[in-house]
């Protein structure tokens, strides 16, 4: 039991029974639960710590006062909110105290824990009642009014209680402030909704999971085209609007690709009617990454902050972090709802955010209801997987409607029909169209306006229904109903089928050739005929009814008939946006590239060539591969010979195949380079070059020859101090990582570092230290690291660009590890933590989380390295690094050799050394691993092997690791000669940590020089160097590595003779935390000196 100063709160929903009696014992269960969401959404918020759940009410416990009474508002507000948009009347009280409580078993006791509970059964419903204490207590930074209500005496306490209670404001007018329109392509139809109950209720209960909870639920309906699922995601929208949701609509058409089209066009209607101080909070926050695809956003908040970021990867992780910020802060304000149509045809940046968006862990009240057609899907396999895998997501399969549904369409469609007509036409339709609403509907019309059916007062067959003729398809419907309305209409609805699902006034005025007059007569008629809608909010915007419609008329126009349209179009599309064509880029590199003429094929590679650019700088590399293919496509097809061009395309297309994780990236851009350095184009060979790069080096214990090779061309063709010749050099420092000298990599990091000195350029800077980092990590450059690592980090914070500032802080963080600098490493490793929560970005996360794994080990934490490492590697998989698999398991290895069960990863370490030959440091590992199972002839043999090198490892990140790996084996094997040398090769570095980059802490290279100076019998060394080791261990609360002192102490003292206490008194300190965390091998080595030691007693 201890004694703690904290605040109390009590809450209890005032008839709780009445609620079950008025409610059907789930509805009543489904009330209560979605009340003590509420409650915990203002605890968290709050930093509460929710103590117990009462049934009716809640416990909790905060450190301050004010904490206590700004929740105890928030909760009476929440609640009054929730009241009004659901129509209830569910009231609470609280009660809150504060003083001394003893704590026993997570639950508190004591005086003001009592006087919280009584002030709250006092209270009436809407009350909030505090002890005078807390008032006092919370001082100044209670902003709320406190009307004194005297002392009251309280069942179970001696002494009266001085008492107020809290004045606490509605939030009606930040609630309506917060309000957002409908969008227009979700209002109400004209015509009534129809059947869908079971689906409606399947949706109603996520949206109510995801306002009640605080969590993201994602609903994907699937079917075929017609079947109602647009009509059956507005109906639902809609009804959660009437509940108080905003609602914001994105949609997408068929070829017509804009880059985070889905986002884009919801998050404009959000940004146009939000208020104006969330929009200030969401720029403070997130700056102006959003105007990229929102530019709205700047018409709002002028004076924007230029972005921070400095390369494309960062510009898209600023942007996803932003797109999740705007959601996360739209949602708390009321519940929201993501209507996104017809994703199949979705941009590739698009699907890429909902796929973030189904794996970030921010707490949003927020409902994604996605539709698409289950037969068009190749483009969403990878997004649908993805999505299944998160938690919070439902998938719901439409079918046709049944008999009865029908039946419903036949009396709203053609009102006062006799009930057998009705019956009979409803079976008849049902048969003929299996239920698909679109078909049901459209069939009807065409009864009706062919005269099959008519109105007599009532509508009713020419002849016998079971004998109608009905029509073959829903184009054969669609044909007639355009043709009744004149050939001009038919001509006019066709080029507007070619510009898209939606289509411009303008544009199709001059496409069509037409004055305004007579087209706005063609488009009303067309209306009139349900054939397409004009949208309310957007002057000579339409679109087209059903995307069946606009298919129907696009496929009915033979080939030559379409590519000779898309011809028209595009040249009306350059007339109209001559002074901005790179508004609608896109759409002009489409249509040009569906003409058919060689005389265009210039001006299609061109403008798809454009596309492609744009779409790489709004952070869109799925479509810029597409449009680089459909220009390659053109070039191929009519022989174009354009060696500049050819190579923009290739530079272009690797660069977007590096951005979607392609790995053809490197091929592409080899080539691309290899032809540039044919044609002697310096530049992009350059540009080929550099975009071939990960950012770090290509593969690990190897070098990537071939672009080595390049890099090195480039350099020979640069002229010097460019800062073109800085990032190659570089980039080239990076890739040599592996086998090559430590001398060529430093000269060409000191070459790169002059230049971008000279420079004066942070950004080019950070990347060149950053890029280094890696390949200079060697305990010869510790200082130089240091320093290297503290200006990239200064320079980064300047700088802005969350992706460098992440990276400087990570490598920081490692430099100071190396330097037994744990307190530095923590606050760089803050930094990162920091941005990852912020930037919300999958990648990022793997990394951050392996590292978290190696500072677990660190600390000796067992447990939570291995769990790290375990979620470490759920995080990589699920957002596709290749080498989250690799890590995991050399994260286990780790963690196998503290627990003394290295001995079991023997086989694979064997096969792992045939397999990487480039990587001498796993002989290092087995030898460890046969030494900890006390396989001596085996550890020895690879000893003396090593020894056969001169003991000799490559100069590069491994090396520390390697060496004190192989110290650990001659440790545990008393093997003198190697330990000799081993000696003498680490006793320079006695004061640095050996770790393997992010993965894996071997610990402080004095406790192996400690261990291997015991060996030879130096055992004045040996303590020196194990007292050194004993202090950073107690300093860094290192506790494996001080277990293992410990016992390397005790054991020193058995070496020496004579001090049997002091080597009992080290090994039962070791014996003791071996236990206690379970270090098994430190354990055994511990207890056997101990029984040594009382056999000699």
């Amino acid at each position: 039991m201890s004694t703690e100063q904290l605040a109390i709160l009590f809450t209890d929903l005032v008839g709780s029974t009445e609620l079950s009696q008025a409610h059907a014992p789930d509805t009543a269960e489904e009330i209560r639960r979605q009340h003590t969401a509420i409650l915990r959404q203002a605890i968290t918020e709050h930093g509460g710590t929710e103590v117990k759940n009462l049934g009716d009410g809640v416990m909790v416990a905060f450190a301050s006062a004010s904490a206590a009474l700004a929740c105890a508002v928030s909760m009476q507000q929440r609640v009054d909110l929730d009241n009004r948009r659901q129509q209830r009347l569910n009231a609470l009280r609280i009660g809150v105290s504060a003083g001394e409580v003893v704590r026993d078993n997570d639950d508190y006791f004591g005086d003001c824990v009592v006087e919280a509970a009584r002030l709250c059964s006092r209270c009436e419903g809407g009350q909030v009642l505090l002890a005078e204490v807390v008032r006092l207590m919370a001082g100044r930074r209670n902003t709320h009014e406190c009307r004194p209500i005297g002392a009251l005496t309280l069942k179970g306490l001696n002494t009266p209680v001085d008492t107020v209670e809290v004045i606490w404001p509605r939030l009606e007018d930040a609630d309506a402030a917060s309000r957002v329109p409908l969008p227009t392509r979700v209002e109400r139809p004209a015509q009534s909704f129809v059947g869908r109950g079971e689906e409606l209720q399947l949706i109603d209960d996520a949206c109510l999971r995801a306002a009640s909870n605080a969590t993201r639920e994602i609903v994907l309906l699937a079917g075929e085209a017609g079947l109602g699922k647009t009509t059956l995601a507005a109906h639902a929208a809609r009804t959660a609007f009437d509940r108080g949701a905003n609602v914001l609509f994105g949609h997408c058409e068929e070829d017509l690709v804009t880059p985070y089209q889905l986002f884009a066009e919801t998050l404009r209607h959000y940004v146009t009617h939000a208020p104006e101080d969330q929009l200030r909070a969401h720029v403070a926050e997130h700056g102006s990454e959003l105007v990229r695809i929102v530019p709205a956003l700047a018409g709002r908040i002028p004076d924007l902050p230029l972005t921070k970021a400095t390369d494309a990867d960062s510009e898209r992780s600023l942007l996803f972090a932003a797109v999740v910020g705007m959601l996360t802060s739209a949602s708390s304000e009321r519940p929201l709802v993501l209507l996104l149509d017809d994703i199949q045809w979705a941009d590739k940046g698009s699907l890429l955010l909902l796929r973030h968006l189904g794996v970030t862990d921010r707490p949003m009240r927020l409902l994604v209801l996605a539709t698409y057609r289950d037969n068009e899907v190749s483009a969403l396999i990878e997004t649908l997987a993805a999505l299944h895998r998160q938690t919070g997501v439902k998938r719901i399969e439409l079918k046709g409607l049944d008999d009865g549904e029908v039946l419903q369409c036949v009396e709203a469609l053609v009102s006062r029909t006799k009930a057998e007509v009705a019956n009979t036409l409803a079976r008849a339709v049902h048969r003929e169209t299996d239920g698909n609403p679109f078909f049901v509907t459209e069939v009807l019309r065409h009864l009706t306006e062919t005269g099959a059916i008519a109105q007599d007062g009532s509508w009713a067959a020419k002849g016998a229904i079971d004998r109608l003729t009905l029509p073959d398809s829903v184009r054969e419907v669609l044909g007639a109903r355009i043709a009744r309305l004149g050939p001009e209409c038919s001509r006019v609805l066709s080029l507007a089928a070619i510009i898209g699902r939606d289509f411009d006034f303008d544009l199709l005025a001059s496409a069509a050739k037409v004055n305004e007059g007579a087209l706005l007569d063609t488009l009303d008629r067309a209306t009139e005929a349900a054939l397409i809608n004009e949208l309310s909010d957007s002057v000579g915007r339409y679109h087209f009814a059903h995307g069946l419609i606009q298919h129907a008329l696009y496929q009915d126009l033979s080939a030559t008939r379409r590519a000779l349209a898309h011809r028209t179009v595009a040249l009306a599309l350059e007339e109209l946006s001559v002074h901005r064509p790179g508004a609608r880029i896109g759409e002009l590199a489409r249509h040009w590239c569906f003409a058919p003429q060689r005389d265009d094929a210039p001006k299609a590679i061109a403008y798809a060539y454009q596309a492609g650019a744009a779409a790489l700088s709004a952070l869109a590399p799925a479509d810029a591969i597409d449009f680089f293919a459909a220009a390659n496509a053109v070039l191929r097809e009519h022989g174009v010979s354009d060696g500049a061009m050819e190579l923009d395309l290739a530079i272009g297309l690797g660069t977007a195949q590096r951005q979607t994780g392609d790995p053809a990236f490197r091929d592409t851009l080899l080539a691309a380079g290899a032809r540039a350095a044919e044609l002697g184009d310096t530049e992009r060979l350059v540009r080929a070059a550099l975009a071939n790069d990960r950012g770090w080096h290509s593969t690990t214990g190897t070098v990537d020859a071939e672009k080595v090779a390049q890099l090195e061309l480039a350099l020979e063709r640069l002229p010097p101090g460019v800062p073109d010749r800085a990032l190659v050099l570089g980039t080239l420092c990076a890739e040599l990582a592996f086998g090559s000298t430590l001398e060529r990599r430093r000269a060409l990091a000191d070459e790169a570092l002059a230049i971008a000195e000279a420079a004066g350029d942070d950004a080019i800077m950070v990347r060149i230290l950053n890029h280094m980092a890696f390949s200079l990590t060697l305990p010869s450059l510790l200082e130089s690291s240091l320093q290297w690592t503290a200006d990239a980090l200064t320079r980064a914070e300047r700088l802005g660009d969350p992706m460098q500032l992440y990276f400087a802080a990570m490598y920081r963080a490692t430099a100071a590890i190396r330097a037994n600098d744990i307190a530095e490493a923590d606050r760089c490793y803050s930094i990162a933590g920091d941005l990852v929560r912020r930037l919300d970005l999958p990648p990022l996360r793997w990394e951050y989380t392996f590292h978290m794994s190696k500072r677990a080990q660190i600390a000796g934490d067992l447990a939570d390295a291995e769990r790290l490492a375990g979620e470490a590697a759920t995080i990589g998989a699920s957002c596709g690094q290749p080498d989250a698999q690799t890590f995991f398991g050399v994260q286990l290895a780790a963690v196998s050799w503290m627990r003394g069960a290295m001995g079991a990863l023997a086989p694979l370490l064997e096969m792992m050394m045939q397999a990487n030959p480039g990587l001498p440091t796993i002989r290092a590992s087995l030898a460890m691993a046969y030494a900890q199972a006390e396989r001596r002839d085996e550890a020895v043999r690879l000893l003396g092997e090593f020894a056969a090198t001169g003991y000799v490892l490559p100069q590069d990140t491994a090396w520390l690791n390697g060496m004190t790996e192989y110290a650990d084996a001659a440790i545990n094997c008393s093997d003198q000669q190697s330990a000799q040398a081993l000696y003498d090769v680490l006793s320079p570095w006695a004061s640095h940590f050996s770790a393997a980059g992010g993965l894996t802490a071997e610990g402080p290279v004095c406790l192996y020089l400690g261990g291997l100076a015991t060996v030879l019998g130096r055992c004045d060394d040996a303590d020196r160097h194990l007292t050194l080791a004993a202090d950073i261990c107690d300093r860094n609360a290192m506790k494996f590595f001080a277990a293992l002192t410990n016992l390397r102490r005790g054991q020193l003292s058995l070496a020496r003779g004579g001090d049997l206490t002091r080597a009992q008194s080290f090994l039962t300190r070791a014996q003791s935390a071996a236990t206690t965390h379970g270090y098994s091998a430190v354990e055994r080595q511990a207890t056997a000196g101990l029984a040594s030691i009382a056999h000699v007693g």
